[in-house]
């Protein structure tokens, strides 16, 4: 026996009053039920339960009721403490963001950094202590690191802006560009650890760096070198960059720099080869420097030379070129962006198609010079004019680590980092 459309209804009731108690409804609708046949038990969402019971000989009525789910936990009270407590917080990230590169250790040397008191957290009002962060909720604080409470994320947001890297982005006045970068900055993104292999690599490219400044030093005692001492890591970064531009379609990296480290650079990221430099320590000029020009010079200083090179990437060849600079200044800056400008420019129809993808530009500063030269400022301004725009330049400020020849507590540099 099924029930017709026509019953249905009434069926459903008779079922909702059997799952109740079954002896109040008729025996031959109790059986039609127990059957597990009818397609009114089919469609009930309560069919499972009630087959599983048939089927350990149960009888439906004396079944255990289900248990109590368990009771919502009540919301923590919000107390002028907690308050308190979450405006503290706020200011503590802020603080870490505006100022945590002065916490920053960036000395090789292992001095400590000046800090700041705003990022102490004992300090605050009132005192963010372990009992009262872990109060906090870090959903409220708009932080990019892990964590569900300011005592989840605040080790974690120190060791981002106050470790070995040091981060200044407060100040940029677009607030689009301000949040991607502190997205980008506290969510680790970028700093993936490095393989075995990696650390192996790098290692030896260390060494290659360090082991051609302590030959030099040794051979050609008293010379000049520009010695690229407290920034051998600059040799890796520009091989790094390298290929991130070959991996995004560039053609072509253009640089220039100073002196300082200009050898290294020179033998190790465009290729120049030992015998080249070496022979430029040793006064040996080749005829094609004299004759070069027609007043039939003989060359440049080492220090100022540029070269060529093409390097070889996982994305394929890509070539390197390193701007001759007749200054220790920032002459050369201007030239960087106009070369890489030419090189991005499709000059095959009349349109003259910008790509900025084309090539990459790379300038390395003075720590002294970028703020102090006008011409920095007056390249960097070119930036916002169309024609002259490069789609945007790494700029590497190189700041070496120097012995101290006398204890004193002046600072002849700036304690800004370093990019």
């Amino acid at each position: 026996m099924d029930v017709d459309g026509l019953n249905a209804g009434f069926a459903r009731d008779l079922l909702e009053d059997y799952l109740e108690n079954p002896e109040a409804v008729p025996s031959e609708w109790r059986e039609l039920f127990e059957s597990g046949s009818s397609d009114v038990v089919a469609t009930h969402p309560g069919l499972v339960r009630l087959l599983e019971l048939a089927g350990n000989g149960h009888q439906a009525g004396t079944a255990a009721p289900p248990p109590p789910a368990p009771a919502p936990t009540e919301p923590q009270p919000v107390t002028d403490e907690l308050l308190g407590a979450v405006a503290a917080a706020m200011a503590l990230v802020k603080a870490h963001r505006m100022h945590g590169h002065l916490a920053a250790r960036l000395d090789p040397l292992g001095s400590e950094p000046p800090g700041d008191p705003a990022l102490e957290p004992e300090r605050l009002i009132p005192k963010l202590t372990p009992e009262l962060q872990a109060r906090v909720p870090a959903s409220v604080l708009r932080l990019y690191v892990p964590g569900e409470t300011l005592a989840d994320t605040l080790p974690r947001l120190h060791d981002t802006y106050c470790g070995t890297i040091a981060y200044e982005i407060e100040h940029i006045a677009d607030h689009e560009k301000r949040m991607w970068l502190r997205q980008a900055i506290e969510s680790g993104k970028y700093r993936r650890p490095l393989t075995a292999d990696e650390r192996k690599e790098l290692l030896a490219s260390l060494s290659r760096v360090e082991g051609f400044e302590q030959y030099l030093r040794r051979a050609f005692l008293g010379q000049k070198q520009f010695s690229i001492e407290g920034l051998d890591v600059m040799v890796p970064m520009l091989d790094e960059a390298i290929e991130l531009a070959a991996e995004n379609g560039a053609h072509e990296v253009v640089i220039g720099m100073a002196h300082r480290g200009r050898l290294n650079v020179l033998a190790h990221t465009l290729g120049l080869g030992y015998d080249s430099i070496i022979r430029e320590f040793e006064g040996e000029r080749t005829i094609d420097a004299v004759v070069a020009t027609e007043e039939g010079g003989t060359g440049d200083v080492k220090y100022h030379l540029g070269a060529e090179g093409t390097r070889s990437t996982p994305a394929g060849e890509i070539t390197v070129t390193l701007a001759a600079n007749p200054s220790h200044l920032e002459a050369v800056d201007p030239v960087v962006e106009g070369r890489a400008r030419a090189e991005q420019t499709d000059r095959s129809t009349r349109y003259g198609l910008h790509d900025p993808s084309v090539a990459l530009p790379i300038l390395i500063h003075g720590d002294a010079s970028f703020p102090g030269q006008g011409e920095v400022a007056e390249t960097l301004n070119l930036s916002a004019l169309d024609g002259y725009s490069t789609g945007g330049t790494l700029q590497i400020r190189a700041k070496g680590a120097r012995r101290a020849t006398r204890a004193t507590s002046r600072r002849v540099s700036t304690s800004r980092s370093s990019t």
